[in-house]
């Protein structure tokens, strides 16, 4: 199998406008339907796939190597379906596309996430009717892995947008686009529970950094004054990683 170089970005140029495009989630951050069996906390290279009709209320989080609970009690901090959906219903994006995927990107197997599974997601967005995917993670490995899978779909030719928590770690595997919003506590991709305004700011930065036309790889950094950071929870260097 071909391999693509990390110094080698793919990049798909898009030919929508957000306003035209169907937008799928793909996140990292171990999130599942409640119905579907759980990931294997100590390697999983599995994933599940959802329908455009799955809410908010029906995912949860199955990942032992970050502090997920704000996604526990709002899964628009790693997940925002149902904030993607309140955009296509203002029709700033053209619609939410019918299938999305979760994985947890704590994987042992990289070999096999590389030349195997990060393909197949790939595929099934592919076969689906996305125009662009949006992408989130959990732990710090997780924001490595995660660009694994956005490259394979921009090379199926369909452009993405990573948010990122972890920027040097994401920055190191090549994304094509992505967004950092700056300060923020792992788990909380989109900003904290109940932070509705600050997961739509976050979530519209993400769409229009890939609308932007900006050299492939580069890293947009955004300050949300609205943030609130939850004392209870560690720094970013002292989360449950190893």
């Amino acid at each position: 199998m071909a391999v693509m170089s990390r110094r080698c970005i793919p990049y798909t140029p898009r030919l929508l406008k957000a306003s035209e495009a169907k937008f799928a989630l793909v996140t990292t951050a171990g999130v599942h339907v409640q119905s579907q069996e759980p990931f294997d906390t100590e390697g999983d290279n599995s994933w599940r796939e959802f329908s455009d009709d799955v809410r908010g209320s029906d995912l949860k989080v199955t990942h032992d190597h970050y502090n997920h609970k704000h996604a526990d009690s709002d899964i628009e901090c790693v997940f925002p379906i149902d904030t993607l959906r309140a955009l296509a219903s203002e029709g700033i994006i053209g619609g939410v596309a019918h299938k999305h995927l979760g994985f947890m990107g704590f994987s042992q197997k990289l070999r096999d996430l590389y030349e195997r599974a990060a393909p197949e997601m790939a595929a099934v967005i592919d076969r689906s009717n996305a125009d662009g995917v949006i992408l989130t993670a959990g732990c710090p490995l997780c924001h490595r892995t995660v660009v694994s899978i956005q490259r394979e779909i921009e090379m199926k030719g369909i452009p993405t947008v990573l948010i990122t928590l972890v920027p040097e770690g994401s920055k190191q595997m090549g994304p094509p686009r992505a967004l950092h919003p700056k300060g923020f506590l792992l788990g909380d991709c989109l900003g904290g529970a109940g932070q509705t305004l600050v997961h739509r700011q976050v979530l519209l930065d993400a769409i229009r950094r890939w609308e932007s036309r900006e050299e492939p790889g580069t890293i947009w950094e955004r300050d949300y004054p609205d943030y609130v950071r939850d004392p209870a929870i560690p720094n970013n260097g002292e989360i449950l990683y190893d």
